[in-house]
């Protein structure tokens, strides 16, 4: 009897030693082999919300629509906010201040790329002298930048830019420009990482556009207001790097170019023609990203809110 119990045993030890190592080598494997990142991220650009009309209710529906697609955070693309370029101190406020409570209905993190329109008393007509304490950047940088008006993250592998992408002119205008202290900021950023992680850009004038050659001939240029007039100087900063995409807005259209395997992707604007109709055909909405591994995909998103147009202006 005891013979058996002995031989019983010891072949219940033999099983437990053989399923331990399996289980150790399916833990190797496991642990060897690194998951591959699986997420997505709704880019939303161009809100201009206001109170007036129907940009509040349009931005509400956009926001339901964008929760209702689970991604796991939202970067916007500045021009949040209709207009604090040519405000008085008391309107710029009250926008952004707005902006804020509508941001508290996103159920996933919110980062802000900051746009032309959220530059404070800038244009000489708001009134607004230089050293009001937020002129200029400062209102974004102390509302919704953290400080900051440009800042990185990783998400997954993936390392995202917001870049600031306006600069001032000497007659109080902006143009699209990244200025020197940024570049080596950039500089630095990437210093860290590997030459290998992915990258995503995000900045509200475009590095390139073909929008002028479209709206009027094809031998047109772009306007310094339309395009990063230095886009060429900070692609090369990248050129070691595995620069994916870079998304934008500002124009309210859709617009894909593809050069040297990266894509700039320009996105038409939640607020369409600025709360009153599509704009050049694109109708209100926002770009879905959609990342697995080193690769993504993308569409522009139709949330559903139109502007109540006149028949004869459909």
């Amino acid at each position: 009897m005891k013979q058996k119990i002995f031989a019983r045993n010891k072949l219940i030890g033999i099983l437990s030693a053989i399923l331990i190592v399996i289980l150790s080598g399916t833990l190797q494997i496991s642990c060897g082999k690194k998951a591959e990142a699986q997420f997505r991220f709704i880019f939303m650009t161009d809100i201009h919300l206001q109170p007036e009309g129907e940009a509040t209710t349009g931005f509400h529906q956009a926001i339901e629509h964008a929760n209702s697609l689970d991604p796991d955070f939202i970067i916007t693309g500045g021009d949040l906010i209709m207009d604090a370029l040519g405000q008085e101190f008391e309107r710029a406020d009250s926008l952004y201040t707005l902006y804020q409570d509508y941001l508290k209905k996103f159920e996933a993190p919110v980062y802000n790329t900051i746009g032309n329109h959220e530059v404070f008393g800038l244009y000489p007509e708001s009134g607004v002298d230089p050293s009001h304490p937020e002129y200029g950047k400062k209102m974004f940088q102390n509302r919704l930048g953290h400080g900051k008006s440009y800042h990185s993250f990783d998400f997954e592998g993936w390392h995202f830019m917001l870049l600031d992408g306006i600069g001032f002119t000497e007659d109080r205008q902006y143009y699209g420009y990244i200025d020197p202290t940024q570049i080596e900021w950039i500089k630095n950023d990437l210093s860290g990482l590997d030459s290998k992680t992915p990258i995503i850009i995000s900045i509200h004038i475009p590095f390139y556009s073909i929008s002028a050659q479209i709206s009027e001939d094809p031998t047109s240029s772009n306007s310094k207001g339309i395009v990063i007039t230095n886009a060429n100087q900070i692609m090369e900063l990248f050129e070691d790097h595995n620069l994916k995409m870079v998304i934008s807005g500002h124009l309210h259209w859709v617009e894909e170019i593809i050069y040297q395997n990266v894509h700039h992707i320009n996105v038409g604007a939640v607020s369409g023609g600025w709360w009153d109709g599509p704009h050049r055909g694109v109708a209100e909405g926002f770009a879905v990203i959609d990342i697995k591994g080193n690769k993504f995909t993308w569409s522009y998103e139709d949330y559903g809110w139109h502007a109540d147009l006149d028949e004869t202006e459909k």
